[in-house]
C-alpha cells in the first residue's frame, strides 16, 4: 500500500494561472523545436544515414513502443509520490538532450544510434501523463475537451512555428544545422515549467493502483484503440510517399506544414465540440479521417496536386482524435488514479505502434506502397465498428455522448 498527496490539493496552486495554457506553452515550445526536425526526418533518415522507407516506419514504431513504456511508470510514480513537475521537466530534458544525438548518429551505427536516440525523444513523453492529469484535475468535465483542446492547439502551433523555421533556412542550415537549433527552443520549455508550475502537498489519499473495476466503456475503447494504432502509420510515410511524385524537400516541407497547420487549427475546436455532443461522435470523425486518408492515397493520388488532400485529412484526424481520446480516458477514471491510467492507456496504444511500423514497413518495402494504405483501410474499419459499439450517456454531464 502507498501514499501521496490528494491531486485537487497539488494543482491548486496552478489554478489561478491555468495549468493548459502553461502547459500548453511548454508545449509549443519543445514542439517548435521538434517539428524544426520532424519535416526533414523522414529524408535524413534515407539520404543521410541510408535507411529504408520500410526501416524508417520501423524506427518510428519501435521508438514509439519502447518509450510508450515510459508513460505507464511516469503515470504510476506521480500518483504514487504526488509529483506531476518533476517528470514534466525531465522529460522536455530528454527531448532536448535526444536532438543533439541524432547528429552523433551520423559518426557510425547509424540504424542502432537512430534507435536509441529516437527512443530518448520519446522518452521525454513521460511528461504526458502527469502533465494530462493536471489538466484534466484544473478542468470540469463539461470543459475538460476545450481545456485538451487548448493544449493540444498550443502544441501544434509550434510545429507549425517550427516547420516555418526549417522552410525559410534549411536551405543555409542544412539538416545538421536546423537539429542543433531544435535544442534551443526545446531548453526554452524547461524553464516555463520549472518557473511557473507549482506543487502542493495536501493530505494522503493515494491507495495503490488497480486496473480493477474499469468502467466497461474504457475497456472496448482500449481495444479499438489498439486495432485504430495498428492501422495508423507516421506522417513520415506521407512524407516519403510525396516524393515519388516529385516532392523535393523544400517542398515537402510546405506540405508537413500544412499538416500541422489543419492539426493546430482543429484540436481545439474538435475538444470544445466534444463538450457538446460527446467524445464519441468525434472519435467516430477521427476513425473516419485515417479510413479517408489511406482511402484517397489507395485510389486518387495521381500527380503532385492530389498528394495535397492526404496531409489535410491527416491533420483532420490528428486534430480529432489527440484531444478527445485523452479527455475521453479522463472522463471514465476517478482522480486518483487518473495518471495510472491515462499513462497504462497511452503505453498500450504506443506498444501497438511497434507492430503497425513493422507490418506496415514490411507491406511498403516488399510490395508496394498501395498495400500498405489497403492494410490500414481494413483495420480502420474493424476498429470504427468496435467504437460504435460503446454505449455513452447523452451530453448532460456524462462522459460521452452518442
Amino acid at each position: 500500500m502507498c501514499t501521496t498527496v490528494d491531486e485537487s490539493k497539488i494543482e491548486h496552486e496552478e489554478s489561478e494561472r491555468n495549468p493548459a495554457l502553461i502547459l500548453g506553452t511548454a508545449s509549443f515550445l519543445n514542439d517548435a523545436g521538434s517539428d524544426m526536425i520532424a519535416p526533414i526526418w523522414p529524408t535524413f533518415l534515407t539520404t543521410q544515414l541510408g535507411i529504408s522507407p520500410g526501416q524508417v516506419q520501423i524506427v518510428d514504431g519501435l521508438a514509439l513502443m519502447i518509450t510508450s513504456l515510459s508513460k505507464l511508470g511516469a503515470g504510476y510514480a506521480s500518483d504514487k509520490s504526488g509529483k506531476r513537475k518533476s517528470f514534466i521537466t525531465l522529460g522536455y530534458t530528454l527531448s532536448a538532450a535526444a536532438r543533439i544525438g541524432f547528429i552523433l548518429a551520423t559518426l557510425g551505427y547509424q540504424l542502432f544510434q537512430i534507435i536509441l536516440w529516437k527512443s530518448m525523444d520519446r522518452l521525454g513523453k513521460m511528461r504526458g501523463p502527469p502533465r494530462d492529469a493536471i489538466v484534466a484535475a484544473h478542468a470540469t468535465e463539461k470543459k475538460r475537451g476545450r481545456a485538451f483542446g487548448v493544449l493540444r492547439a498550443l502544441d501544434t502551433a509550434g510545429a507549425v512555428i517550427g516547420t516555418i523555421i526549417t522552410f525559410l533556412l534549411f536551405a543555409y542550415l542544412g539538416y545538421t544545422g536546423i537539429i542543433l537549433l531544435a535544442v534551443i527552443p526545446s531548453l526554452g520549455s524547461v524553464i516555463v515549467v520549472s518557473v511557473l508550475i507549482k506543487e502542493k502537498r495536501g493530505k494522503d489519499v493515494f491507495k495503490g493502483i488497480s486496473f480493477r473495476g474499469l468502467d466497461s466503456n474504457l475497456v472496448i475503447f482500449l481495444i479499438a484503440s489498439v486495432l485504430f494504432a495498428l492501422a495508423t502509420f507516421s506522417y513520415s510515410l506521407l512524407i516519403l510517399y510525396s516524393a515519388s511524385f516529385g516532392y523535393t524537400v523544400e517542398h515537402q516541407t510546405l506540405l508537413y506544414l500544412l499538416f500541422t497547420f489543419v492539426y493546430a487549427a482543429t484540436a481545439y475546436p474538435f475538444g470544445r465540440a466534444s463538450d457538446r455532443v460527446g467524445r464519441k461522435p468525434i472519435l467516430i470523425a477521427a476513425f473516419l479521417f485515417l479510413i479517408l486518408t489511406s482511402l484517397w492515397a489507395f485510389s486518387f493520388t495521381m500527380d503532385m496536386l492530389t498528394i495535397i488532400p492526404l496531409f489535410i485529412f491527416f491533420g483532420l484526424m490528428n486534430g480529432a482524435l489527440d484531444p478527445v481520446q485523452t479527455s475521453f480516458v479522463a472522463d471514465l477514471v476517478e482522480e486518483e488514479r487518473r495518471a495510472s491510467i491515462i499513462g497504462a492507456f497511452q503505453m498500450v496504444v504506443g506498444i501497438a505502434a511497434f507492430p503497425a511500423g513493422l507490418i506496415i514497413g514490411f507491406l511498403w518495402d516488399s510490395f508496394n506502397p498501395h498495400t500498405a494504405f489497403l492494410y490500414s483501410i481494413i483495420l480502420s474499419f474493424a476498429a470504427l465498428i468496435l467504437l460504435l459499439t460503446i454505449k455513452t450517456k447523452k451530453r448532460n454531464g456524462g462522459p460521452g455522448g452518442n
